[in-house]
């Protein structure tokens, strides 16, 4: 059962990372002619290409990832209850809203970590170009670029980089995980970076 369960967990984690990243970075407008970004098309395309064909993108949003998201989690805290023998339609409702918490949780972490593996190399890079930091931050400038706007600059320090993660950080952990998860029953070990 266990391995089973691991299995599942890293190929689920894979695909859904990867959709969260492809929803960003469609958001951002990113340059997709990049092989972060080319592994990223490859791993999202069998599931995005079908689901494009009946779900629009709604005012640049590409909806077809972010339902493929949310029902990935829903599949897989249902995989997850079956493996356990628990019958997953006992607790239908409250998998539902779990899954969109999930999901919201899953964004603000790719965030979160995005922001950090940029800030780090930033200071390790000093100036030089890498193709997956660049795509990293072009997918997370749509969150970074209203802090930006605050000049919160001190020398090479860039504060408001750090407000964001403090404010991406919040609104996972306090607002989603430790305020409306308990009210509504969320249970995190049954969903993906939950």
């Amino acid at each position: 059962m266990f391995l089973i369960q691991m299995i599942l967990s890293i190929a689920f984690n894979i695909v859904l990372v990867s959709l969260v990243a492809r929803f960003l970075a469609q958001m951002a407008r990113a340059d997709f002619y990049n092989p972060l970004a080319q592994t990223v098309v490859k791993i999202t395309d069998p599931f995005l290409k079908p689901a494009r064909r009946i779900i629009p993108s709604v005012a640049g949003l590409d909806m077809a990832s972010l339902i493929l998201i949310i029902l990935g989690q829903l599949l897989y805290s249902v995989l997850i209850l079956l493996i356990n023998g628990v019958n997953p339609s006992t607790y239908i409702s409250t998998l539902v809203i779990g899954s969109l918490i999930a999901s919201g949780v899953l964004i603000l972490w790719v965030i979160y970590w995005s922001m950090i593996i940029v800030a780090i190399a930033s200071f390790i890079l000093m100036g030089q170009h890498n193709p997956f930091v660049y795509f990293i931050s072009q997918m997370i400038e749509p969150f970074v670029g209203p802090f930006r706007r605050l000049n919160l600059q001190i020398g090479v320090l860039d504060l408001s980089f750090i407000l964001a993660i403090i404010v991406i950080y919040l609104l996972k952990d306090f607002l989603l995980l430790q305020t409306i998860g308990p009210v509504v029953g969320y249970t995190p070990r049954l969903f993906v970076g939950g």
